[in-house]
């Protein structure tokens, strides 16, 4: 048996009556595991996991069953700050290893805002996060199991988990269904062309910016696949992967955009705001990134992207460093203008509280944030949920990583609903703000390998 090592850890182990988990942290470099094993493995799992990868792959990990999860109708710092201290609170840790890198964490976020969610969105509260039994941590190796002390025999935990994880590495890969596109629907797209237009017109002086997001419905022949998806997420680099079970309902993003990452007392975030097509010819690319680090537009929609950011850390740091003129971020089929900003926090600086002060950027929200979230939840059609909303992991420290969840889709059943947007501002035209949403479908199309020409070709197409 493997694990021999771990056996003169956990005999040392005194169960503390006070605390009502047992967490085991555990190496497991002794066998061959990928996200695809173990989803396949805990294929009964289904709407009680998730897979969380940074986008420089920081962090690799996988959570599987829901055994406890603090949540909130409301999203209130304090609030989530002591439920998280509450939380951890209840957890002896205990590592059967030396060296062992990994922390355990939770997983989770918040809801875009708090307009009344659709049935679609049902699955998922304003703010929540979630303690997984097992967490597996693809980049060190290692492994958390978390039981409610009732439910241990520590004479056998060690023989169960060495079954799990031989089992897991013992797991054949079968090849996956692709799910059967049957129709592609835009929906209402004629009106939100005449939203787009009717927000050039309302914006002025005050009203500098609004991000305005839409939906493309995809409908499938037979139910969709998750374990077909989790394949296909491993194919784009550079971007995070968030792949989110809650329920009957599954979401998924492929985005570039870092909220805010902790490491210590160092935050790291940026201004990514600005964007154009990436194309295949070599020559005609070089003209987009040239455009686009030129253009009045797109630099001015970066700038007051990047001055709020920095206005809204500037209360809980003591110092910030970023270069004045923006760079070029490139993937696999768009480029962005970005300014990575880093700041060294204050001592008493919250996660939560920095996370309710950034989130929404003028990235995805508009400007003033107010005026412009306000307008988004009176004006835009349907109910964003997660789609641009922050998702990540949070530790028993400051410790955190979050993302903004663009590129992303709801699955639910026989269908897939795809989220776009674009930042709309004066001179903005309704026309090409539509077409340059359609290319930010195109990493979910991809996922589903289901490709925009492919579907606009399919006697299915409507318009709702």
């Amino acid at each position: 048996m493997k694990l021999q090592s771990s056996r003169i850890f956990i005999e040392s182990i005194s169960l503390d009556s006070d605390r009502q988990y047992l967490t085991l942290h555990i190496p497991m470099d002794e066998y061959n595991i990928d996200e695809e094993k173990i989803f396949t493995y805990f294929d009964e799992s289904k709407g009680s996991r998730y897979w969380f990868k940074s986008k420089d792959n920081t962090y690799n990990v996988v959570g599987i069953n829901y055994i406890e999860s603090m949540w909130r109708d409301k999203f209130q710092p304090e609030s989530a700050a002591d439920s998280k201290k509450t939380l951890f609170a209840k957890l002896q840790q205990e590592k059967l290893g030396d060296n062992l890198k990994s922390k355990l964490s939770l997983f989770g976020g918040t809801l875009f805002d708090d307009k009344d969610t659709t049935d679609e969105w049902n699955d998922f509260k304003m703010i929540e996060f979630h303690l997984p039994e097992w967490q597996f941590d693809l980049n060190n190796h290692e492994v958390f199991l978390t039981r409610e002390k009732t439910e241990l025999n520590m004479d056998d935990v060690l023989d169960e988990v060495d079954g799990v994880l031989s089992a897991i590495e013992n797991t054949v890969i079968t090849e996956k269904e692709k799910p059967v596109v049957k129709s592609k629907r835009d929906i209402f797209p004629n009106e939100w062309k005449m939203l787009v237009e009717e927000a050039v017109n309302n914006l002025n002086d005050e009203f500098k910016k609004v991000v305005l997001a839409r939906q493309k419905l995809i409908t499938f022949e037979s139910r969709a696949k998750r374990l077909y998806l989790i394949r296909r997420l491993k194919d784009e680099a550079d971007t995070y992967t968030i792949y989110y079970e809650k329920g009957k309902s599954t979401f998924v993003s492929k985005t570039p955009e870092k909220l805010f990452s902790i490491r210590g007392e160092e935050l790291v975030t940026n201004a990514i705001a600005g964007s154009i097509q990436r194309v295949e010819d070599s020559r005609e690319n070089d003209l987009q990134k040239d455009f686009l680090l030129n253009d009045e537009k797109n630099l001015f929609e970066h700038r007051v992207v990047r001055e709020s950011i920095v206005s809204d850390i500037v209360p809980f740091s003591e110092g910030l460093n970023y270069k004045k003129n923006p760079l070029l971020l490139e993937n696999k089929y768009i480029y962005h203008l970005f300014t990575p900003i880093q700041a060294m926090l204050k001592k008493d600086a919250d996660e939560f509280k920095i996370l309710k002060r950034i989130h929404p950027t003028p990235a995805v929200g508009g400007l003033p944030k107010k005026l412009a979230k306000d307008y988004i939840k009176d004006h835009e059609y349907g109910t964003r949920g997660l789609y641009a909303a922050p998702l990540g992991i949070i530790h028993e420290d400051k410790e955190c990583e979050f993302a903004v969840c663009l590129r992303s889709m709801l699955i639910s059943a026989r269908s897939a609903t795809l989220f776009a947007g674009c930042g709309i501002v004066k001179g903005s035209d309704p026309e090409a703000e539509f077409l340059e949403t359609e290319v930010k479908f195109t990493p979910m199309l991809n996922v589903l390998e289901a490709t925009t020409n492919e579907l606009y070709g399919s006697t299915n197409d409507t318009n709702i």
